[in-house]
């Protein structure tokens, strides 16, 4: 089943005249993605393989029901891109976008939860849902991931499709994949992600990669510790090397920081640990530790 996307999902694709986008948007209408239309300001009246463009979200809104939103934008781009994607209220939209200027991505970020628009990212290479449907880049190799009952969730986007494969591998499958964006700032936290994965009957349990910098890890484990989050969460978090750096120098992702000692890899690992989730310390640890949480392998 998976979370926020299937088959009927109607899409839009903001920006989708770009050459990224393009093939983006190729690829994803083959695996079975349902895109209705495209917005790329003065490009209306075109077609992307097919799917007709409009100059803004407003104007593809009045011909197609718009469910969710996959945009590519330029960062100098972005806010009012997003004023307009939010003005159509889909239900959520996915941000590839990375180099967004912080206040930016704020403003955006807090219009969105006004106007009950889910946005993930930005800074991300999208969704799956396996065998169903895809938006952005994630899983354009079918073969790295089955569809299954096991959610990923990762700052990644390239250790998405890692940790997709392995589960795969292992026997259990995907129900959904998504890569929640690298960025310091983020719309959809693993917490808010795993709320659906709760409700979801087609997902056993939850595979998720962290990393050192905001305290995502926490939401987490508080939700374990209430019991708000009952099915099984194995996560692996690194990041251990920045604690042999400067505090507030940054790595790889945006995200990937140390502002205190909350942030510090080690620590999120000990909360979660003590919350109820299953640790990993390596990727390999992963298939074993959902075995021990009982949770069934659904593929042969």
């Amino acid at each position: 089943m998976g979370i926020l996307l299937d088959a009927g999902t109607r899409v839009c694709v903001v920006g989708v005249t770009g050459a990224r986008a393009r093939a983006d948007t190729e690829r994803n209408l083959a695996y079975g993605t349902r895109i209705v239309c495209g917005v790329a300001p003065g490009r209306g009246g075109q077609r992307v393989a097919g799917v007709p463009v409009y100059d803004t979200c407003v104007d593809a809104a009045a011909d197609h029901e718009i469910d969710a939103v996959i945009a590519y934008l330029p960062p100098r781009a972005y806010r009012a891109a997003l004023d307009d994607v939010l003005a159509v209220r889909p239900a959520w939209a996915h941000v590839v976008t990375e180099g967004v200027p912080l206040h930016d991505n704020v403003a955006v970020l807090a219009a969105a939860r006004s106007a009950g628009v889910r946005l993930i990212g930005p800074n991300t290479s999208g969704l799956i849902t396996p065998g169903q449907a895809k938006v952005g880049f994630l899983g354009h190799a079918s073969w790295l991931m089955a569809p299954g009952r096991i959610a990923v969730l990762s700052r990644s986007g390239g250790f998405t499709h890692d940790l997709a494969y392995l589960v795969s591998q292992a026997g259990y499958g995907v129900s959904t994949a998504v890569a929640i964006g690298g960025d310091a700032v983020v719309g959809q936290s693993f917490a808010d992600l795993i709320e659906l994965c709760e409700a979801d009957p087609g997902t056993d349990a939850v595979v998720m990669y962290g990393e050192a910098g905001p305290a995502l890890e926490h939401e987490v484990a508080a939700g374990l510790a209430s019991g708000r989050f009952r099915k099984p969460v194995v996560a692996l978090i690194a990041g251990d090397f920045l604690d042999d750096h400067e505090r507030g120098s940054v790595f790889g992702h945006a995200g990937a920081f140390l502002a205190g000692p909350d942030t510090r890899a080690p620590v999120k690992r000990d909360v979660l640990r003590a919350a109820g989730a299953s640790v990993a310390t390596s990727v390999g640890d992963i298939p074993g530790l959902l075995r021990a949480a009982g949770v069934p392998r659904n593929l042969q």
